[in-house]
């Protein structure tokens, strides 16, 4: 029958259609249309833009007359419903139903009409039309039901079940795990179906998450036989005449410090004694841009992929292997071609002058993170390396100078841990916490310092660049930030956002138990940083210039910045040029700043697996934990190597709780307990599920018989990744307020059952680590059993809306 009601309605896919012309015309019962119709509403297949008003989606007659459209990317909730995020500035979110969602899928372009508000007095939404697919390959589980092959949605975002052609899935057995191309039908009403593309493991295989994860977020895993026979007919050999024109630096002490397993090595450094307590410090970076021509099928494979991606496991990196770990790495011992900056500052970190060269270095040494760290902390370093003890000594003491400068400049500096997820080659899986902070800030400093250096200069002689920007943030999230942190008893000025009084409110709460709170509050109102044509400051870093100059090797970004600031030293920007760079620079930012965030989320998403993985291990165990998030559904709490769960309310079993937004805290009806972020808690794994992203978790007290630990952390304390670090600085930590979906704003909230309300609400209460892991779907620990289900605590939701519409 609702084939037959389909088939009507295409018969005029331009006119809408009211229940009673349906009826009439098809000679049905209402009861039995209005079922059949709100089925067809609920699989998007048809829309009802008014009350028992129907029309096709895409067509015009799907278009409310209530008003003006407008762009928006679509955010969808498993249970179903979604939200519009507007392209256009200052606009707000917009709540779709999920009848309205006109077969958009999650992550779409769409043009949404707004509505009159219905009964709770909220606006809502109807998606008019697809304008842009965000997708056309998706993972899942092959299946076989009612003649047909289907594939079960990795995503709970997506549709649960699409419809596949039979080609090439011979041989496979339901339960693979399979790749798949959409096809979106050209026609209204018509359902999108599936074309088998690759094969990538067992279900239950850990590797064939690491395959769905790739294809989920669009990565790369090969590059172009052109882009590869380019990288092999690069030479290893510098030629003389290269040699010959550039400045030398291989009699100087110039090394490396970076992660035990890192092979693509794109920074070295090293510092000089000048006359009248002035130091030279030396960033020499890799020099990518000789080898890797613009418009190369080399070029082109780089900004393809726009950045590397570090997996757990597994690395994509942006360059082939050739360039990315051999003739481009600065490996001890080589001759490598560099561009260098050297930036003379005097003890207090005030830089006094500086200038660029092209240039070849010999690295004298590669240490890592482990053995600066320890040499910071009194101990000596290994033998071979001695020589290099005077050179640490005072870059220690330097950039310990110039983080002080910059911090009384108003930089942001949060403290919030880190954890490696290594998986070793038979499937061993170590989660391993980032120590090393006064290595990696040496590092991280000289770094900053360089990128700083670079966008002053480009900036100041009007030249275009890729900048990296962190804009203010909105007046909207600012004013919630005054009126929240007011709460907890500190003054925000009113006015425009200013990163010295952001720092000195967590100055004010150092040490306070109520720190981690404020930290979060204030890591939330913050904007992403981005790449933009045009420089507009960053804000985290209180600085008026800033770009990424220092990770050609692993960057796009940074290779463009090498090839402009090459062409000034040189004296080749013609108006010409100029003119080329702003035509294509906005977009090369727009697809730069995209693509990293697809790789953070895909880094995010798989290390989240891997911490599920690690926590079925654990069911039963008692961990220290603190409480990393609370929101009226639950309390989230992270253990010390990482790994975050939840507690639901439900297994909050001493008292009956109820958020209280005034507090930013859960307080128990009885006995007035408040729970926070920031609270120390002894928490019991409960359960886990991989394919959901959720662990499980109950106050230890709450639980019998569990084993305790006192600690989550592992022997094992060195970290073995590349560059990154601590997210000690804004420019580090902003990069990490992502979750799974393309250009999702940091304030977006963790979003669960909504409790007593008619509509779901996008919450404002979002977790610090919800910000790096994303949302949290709602579902049980039951659902952990069979993900495929809907969680209990919905299927209640789901009655109660019924029962009120």
């Amino acid at each position: 029958m609702t084939d037959t009601i389909l088939e009507f309605l295409r018969k005029q896919p331009d006119k809408q259609y009211g229940l009673r012309e349906i009826i009439r015309s098809l000679r049905l019962e209402r009861a039995e249309a209005k079922e059949r119709l709100d089925r067809l509403v609920s699989a998007g297949k048809v829309l009802e833009p008014r009350r028992n008003t129907y029309a096709l989606p895409g067509s015009p007659a799907a278009r409310p007359s209530s008003g003006r459209g407008f762009a928006a990317r679509l955010q969808v909730h498993p249970l179903g419903f979604g939200f519009a995020v507007p392209e256009e500035p200052g606009r707000e979110d917009l709540y779709i139903p999920k009848g309205s969602l006109g077969g958009a899928w999650h992550g779409d372009r769409v043009m949404v009409v707004p509505q009159p508000p219905g009964r709770d007095r909220k606006p809502w939404g109807v998606v008019s039309e697809v304008l842009e697919r965000a997708r056309d390959r998706m993972t899942g589980r092959l299946d076989f039901k009612r003649g047909f092959a289907w594939l079960i949605s990795d995503d709970p975002r997506l549709p649960r079940m699409i419809k596949l052609m039979p080609l090439g899935l011979g041989g496979l057995e339901a339960g693979a795990r399979i790749a798949i191309k959409i096809n979106y039908p050209d026609r209204s009403g018509h359902e999108p179906y599936g074309e088998f593309l690759e094969y990538l493991g067992r279900a239950d295989d850990p590797q064939s998450e690491t395959e769905a994860v790739i294809v989920k977020y669009d990565l790369i895993k090969e590059f172009s036989p052109e882009a590869l026979a380019e990288a092999q007919s690069i030479g290893l050999e510098i030629p003389p005449s290269e040699l010959e024109r550039r400045a030398d630096f291989r009699g100087l002490n110039v090394f490396t410090i970076d992660g035990a397993d890192a092979k693509d090595f794109d920074d070295a450094i090293h510092v000089e004694r000048l006359p009248k307590g002035i130091f030279r410090v030396g960033v020499h970076i890799a020099d990518v841009s000789y080898y890797v021509k613009e418009h190369s099928a080399l070029d082109k494979d780089a900004y393809t992929r726009a950045t590397s991606v570090y997996l757990p496991g597994r690395v994509l990196p942006m360059l082939p292997e050739r360039l990315s770990n051999g003739v481009c790495s600065l490996v001890p011992g080589e001759d490598r071609l560099v561009l260098s900056v050297l930036i003379d500052i005097d003890k207090n970190g005030q830089i006094r002058d500086y200038r660029f060269r092209e240039g070849v270095i010999r690295s004298v040494a590669r240490l890592t993170y482990n053995q600066v760290q320890d040499y910071a902390e009194g101990k000596s370093l290994p033998e071979e390396y001695a020589f290099l003890a005077a050179d640490l000594t005072l870059l220690l003491a330097l950039t310990k100078a110039l983080k002080e400068e910059r911090l009384e400049r108003g930089a942001l500096d949060f403290h919030f841990s880190e954890v490696k997820v290594e998986v070793g080659e038979a499937g061993s899986l170590h989660l391993i916490p980032i120590r090393e902070p006064d290595a990696r800030s040496l590092i991280e400093e000289l770094m900053l310092l360089a990128n700083r250096t670079v966008a002053r200069h480009l900036f100041e002689r009007d030249i275009p660049a890729l900048f990296r920007v962190h804009e203010d943030p909105t007046e909207k999230a600012y004013n919630e930030l005054v009126q929240n942190l007011a709460r907890l008893g500190y003054k925000l000025p009113h006015g425009e956002p200013s990163p010295k009084a952001l720092q000195e409110i967590l100055k004010q709460a150092e040490g306070k138990p109520e720190e981690k709170v404020v930290s979060s509050l204030l890591l939330r109102s913050l904007r992403l940083a981005r790449y933009a044509a045009e420089n507009l400051g960053h804000f985290g870093l209180a600085t008026e210039h800033y770009l990424h100059f220092t990770s050609p090797i692993r960057r796009y970004p940074d290779l463009v910045v090498h090839r402009v600031l090459k062409a000034l030293l040189k004296k080749r920007i013609t108006e010409k040029k100029r003119a080329e760079w702003a035509d294509r620079f906005p977009a090369m930012a727009l697809h730069t700043s995209e693509r990293e965030r697809a790789a953070e989320s895909a880094e995010r998403d798989l290390t989240k697996f891997y911490q599920c993985l690690w926590a079925q291990g654990q069911v039963g165990r008692s961990f220290a934990g603190v409480v990393s998030g609370v929101t009226d559904f639950g309390v989230f709490v992270a253990l010390d190597n990482g790994v975050e769960g939840m507690i639901r309310l439900e297994a909050l079993r001493d008292d009956h709780y109820r958020y209280d937004p005034d507090l930013l805290a859960l307080v128990g009806q009885r006995s007035k307990r408040r729970i926070r972020i920031g609270d120390e808690m002894q928490v019991t794994i409960l359960g886990a599920s991989p394919p959901a992203r959720q662990i499980d978790l109950a106050p230890t007290q709450a639980s019998a018989g569990q084993k305790t630990e006192p600690s989550a952390r592992p022997k094992r304390l060195e970290r073995t990744g590349g560059k990154g670090g601590r997210a000690s600085s804004p420019e580090h930590t902003t990069q990490k307020q992502t979750s799974g979906t393309k250009g999702k704003k940091a304030t977006r909230s963790a979003v669960g059952p909504p409790a007593k309300r008619e509509r779901p609400d996008r919450g404002a209460r979002v977790t610090l680590s919800k910000i790096y892991f994303g949302e949290w779907s709602g579902s049980t620990q039951a659902e952990s059993q069979a993900p495929e289900r809907r969680s209990e605590s919905q299927s209640r939701f789901r009655r109660r809306r019924r029962r009120r519409s």
